[in-house]
């Protein structure tokens, strides 16, 4: 025990050092087992032991954390040995405190009995931190001295926040919506790409994100080979159970293995059949509303809201377009193969003189990202008309996400994307192309998600499917609340050094996006601190034939770099409020020397017009018909002017 006092002893001091000790409690105060996950590979020297890839020899079966008045904690955990010997608890902190640890001697335990041990009470001292990760290893010493590692649970202890979703509201002027009106307000129009091999023929065509709740339930009609099941021991494949339920969901975290959810008919070939099984599964966007302070250009925001977008897709199949089926290759260093990928997008809004505005949005790329104010977001305008809604354009086959189809855009990650984000392909959110999309799914605060809900699949600290080439794990489809990418710099579990943000995304929304401005886009143009504004004051307005005459109406557009958009598009508002197209004009020009506009643009004497600029639809790849994206156009900014008509 003396060990064990001088390890505390370390631990105390590290709090008296930091400016902000405070508690963070797991994020599943009951059991903690059904938020821990064991990752054997990923795993940091412990006196040079042995690492046993079998749990043959014994494993912890639950692990409980509680805490005192005094915020200590306390480690209580139900050993199964199977092997005769003298053993110790040795608990590893990686995050933030990486590289403090200390054992617990426990004795000599007897094989084939249940064993039940508190550790602690343990200083519980983080650094103000968002996200902190401890393993508890159970150790066994060899009669020559080695040390044999048994087992290992990883808990990933969370600091959610209490202001998300319609709390994060409060106080706020919304416009009458609640989290759920503003996140379909904002949410994503996904556009893909759709990519030939030029050596086969092929046609690659992302699916989109999809609902991994009815994925994990079952196609509609099941068969064996459609069925999610729970896997582990990484490549091996070994079944451990054909019904995810949140049982046995909860039951296999904590294991040594890297336990995954094996997603229904995995492709393994280019001819394979997964995209007729894929088909079979509803659209989904998940997303969440969080009120944090915001440092963008400079300037503290206070109240900003940031909506918050998480995006599985089924599969990531870069490595199958990398080569043809007899293995020529045919685009070098594409990547990796796996089930699952997750992504996510962040829109940030901040109050305003007509309440919530949109500032900023952040799009993940591979582990990083860029982000970029709304004035150079690209937004969808069907038929001309503006909406809210930011167009990504999704990489095919990685599905990084993209503000351009400029193959000179920031790739973050590997410039294979350069290639596969240029459109043509389907759109994901537009009600007149993808109607089954639907709208946005609200993920609750972490903390009310209870095991046999919709979202139980969340508390499942494995992955979202498996990795399909040895040496490439796949560690980014996690539960969003635990690893939506590998956020700290460390060793992966294949042992190859990952660069991450130092930022865990979903956590930290502000963080995120603070971190990504820093990384340039290489959009090529900036439309801030830009005019774009109608000029009025030569205007005239008169009736002439039953309507109502504009003349002389200017406008002033400007922009820095080559915007691009091609045309500026006029609408006037009716008396219900719904825009419609009144003039169209050369983005550098000039607007028609008359505009007309009906009667019904009269509204309390005056006329609304509002512009936007407009980028033209990208013509359909084949096989979609030439038309299907017609009238389906891009936008930057808008703006308006309120004309008064007088009476005569």
């Amino acid at each position: 025990m003396n060990t064990l006092c001088h390890k505390l002893l370390i631990v105390v001091a590290c709090c008296l050092t930091l400016s902000g000790c405070g508690i963070i409690r797991p994020i599943l105060l009951k059991d903690t087992k059904e938020r821990i996950c064991n990752r054997s590979g990923d795993l940091k020297e412990i006196d040079a032991a042995e690492i046993a890839r079998s749990v043959s020899e014994g494993f912890i079966g639950s692990v409980k954390w509680s805490f005192d008045e005094k915020k200590r904690a306390t480690a209580e955990m139900v050993i199964f040995n199977t092997v005769e010997g003298d053993y110790e608890i040795v608990i590893d902190f990686h995050e933030p405190l990486e590289n403090l640890s200390f054992s617990s001697p426990i004795g000599r335990l007897k094989a084939g009995r249940h064993e039940s041990f508190k550790v602690g009470p343990i200083p519980y001292v983080f650094e103000q931190p968002l996200f902190a990760e401890v393993s508890l290893l159970l150790v066994r010493k060899e009669a020559d001295g080695r040390k044999l590692l048994v087992d290992e649970a990883d808990t990933f202890f969370l600091k959610d926040t209490d202001l998300v979703n319609d709390r994060a509201l409060t106080g706020l002027n919304t416009g009458g919506l609640n989290a759920e009106g503003l996140l379909n307000k904002y949410s994503p129009i996904l556009k893909t790409d759709i990519v030939t091999n030029p050596n086969t023929g092929i046609r690659f065509v992302d699916p989109g994100p999809k609902d991994i709740a009815k994925i994990i339930g079952g196609a509609p009609d099941i068969t064996t080979t459609e069925r999610a099941m729970i896997k582990g021991d990484l490549w091996e494949d070994t079944l451990m159970s054909v019904t995810p339920t949140p049982e046995n969901m909860s039951l296999f975290n904590g294991r040594k293995d890297d336990y995954f959810i094996d997603l229904p008919q995995p492709f393994d070939s280019a001819t394979s059949l997964w995209r007729s099984i894929v088909d079979k599964y509803p659209n989904a966007i998940y997303g969440r509303a969080v009120k944090t302070p915001l440092l963008w250009g400079g300037k503290s925001y206070r109240d900003a809201v940031i909506l918050q977008y998480w995006l599985p897709y089924y599969v990531n199949h870069l490595a199958l377009l990398k080569v043809n089926p007899k293995g020529v290759s045919w685009i070098w260093n594409a990547g990796n193969y796996h089930e699952g990928e997750v992504e996510n997008i962040s829109i940030a809004l901040i109050p305003g003189k007509n309440g919530l505005e949109p500032l900023c949005a952040s799009y993940a790329k591979h582990l990083k990202g860029t982000a970029e104010p709304w004035e150079n977001v690209r937004k969808h305008a069907p038929y001309g008309t503006p909406t809210s809604h930011p167009v990504v354009y999704v990489a095919n086959g990685s599905h990084a996400s993209f503000f351009t189809t400029d193959k000179r855009e920031a790739t973050c990650g590997t410039s294979i994307d350069a290639d596969m984000h240029s459109g043509g392909g389907f759109w994901y959110g537009d009600k007149s192309c993808d109607s089954d999309l639907g709208k946005v799914k609200v993920l609750p605060n972490v903390n009310g998600i209870k095991g046999g809900d919709e979202f139980d699949f969340l508390l499942f600290t494995g992955r979202f499917g498996g990795s399909y080439i040895q040496g490439a794990v796949n560690q980014f489809n996690r539960s969003p609340y635990l690893f939506p990418y590998v956020v700290y710099p460390k060793f992966s579990i294949t042992g190859n050094w990952v660069a991450g943000s130092g930022v865990h995304r979903w956590i930290d929304p502000a963080g995120e996006i603070q971190y990504s401005e820093a990384i340039p886009s290489n959009l090529g143009f900036d439309h801030r601190n830009a005019r774009f504004m109608f000029d009025t004051s030569n205007v005239r307005i008169g009736k002439e034939g039953g309507q109502i005459s504009i003349k002389n109406l200017g406008f002033i557009s400007e922009n820095s770099g080559n915007s691009p958009a091609e045309s500026i598009l006029i609408h006037f508002k009716d008396q219900h409020g719904n825009l419609k197209p009144c003039a169209k004009f050369d983005y550098r020009g000039t607007p028609p020397a008359n505009i007309f506009v009906p009667l019904e643009a009269i509204h309390d004497g005056t006329i609304e017009l509002v512009a936007c600029d407009i980028v033209p639809p990208l013509p359909a790849k084949f096989p979609l018909k030439p038309y299907i994206h017609t009238d389906l156009s891009d936008y930057f900014r808008t703006t308006s002017t309120t004309l008064i008509v007088k009476e005569r």
